[in-house]
This record gives structure tokens, sequence and C-alpha cells, in this order.
């Protein structure tokens, strides 16, 4: 018998949650770091129409800049990063 026949299922990386509030799509990332947080914005992110404001809401205030880079690459408009009480908030337009 192989002792490693019971293997787990691999975890998904996702958003904690991804709700839309006045039209505005609210991503929350808190408590994921590299790459888990920017796997998850980009996954919520494609699913949203084009034109979409998506807020993302995160915990690891490093990841401004990776978002940033992530919004240039996938052709996403990179609308600022600004503190707000215990997380950040990214705003990107799809």
């Amino acid at each position: 018998m192989w002792p490693f026949k019971n293997k787990q299922q691999p975890v998904t990386i996702q958003a904690n949650s991804v709700e839309i509030v006045d039209d505005v799509a609210i991503v929350d990332v808190r408590g994921q770091t590299c790459p888990g947080y920017l796997l998850a914005i980009n996954k919520a992110v494609e699913q949203l129409k084009p034109g979409t404001l998506a807020r993302l809401v995160i915990t690891y205030p490093p990841c401004g800049e990776d978002v940033k880079a992530w919004a240039r690459e996938k052709q996403v408009e990179y609308l600022g990063l600004h503190q707000d009480a215990d997380h950040w908030i990214i705003e990107v337009r799809k």
C-alpha cells in the first residue's frame, strides 16, 4: 500500500468575497499575501464587464505596486491606493 494515496485536494486561490455595491465590485482579499491576493484579484476582475470600477480590499500594503504592474499588463486602469482604518483599498477600472 502506498502511503501517499490519500492526497488532499489542491486549494484554489480566490477572493474572500466579491460583492457588487452600487455598480462597484468590492474584491476582498484581506489576509492574503503574495501571490494569493494577485491571483484572486486577477480571477475576480476577469469576470467583470469592461468599464466596471473595482475596489480591492487588502491588508498587505506591498501588493499595491504588484497590482499597479498587473494593471499595466492586463490593460486595467489603476486609479490609486489609500488607507482606510485597518486595511487599504486599491481602485481599478476594467
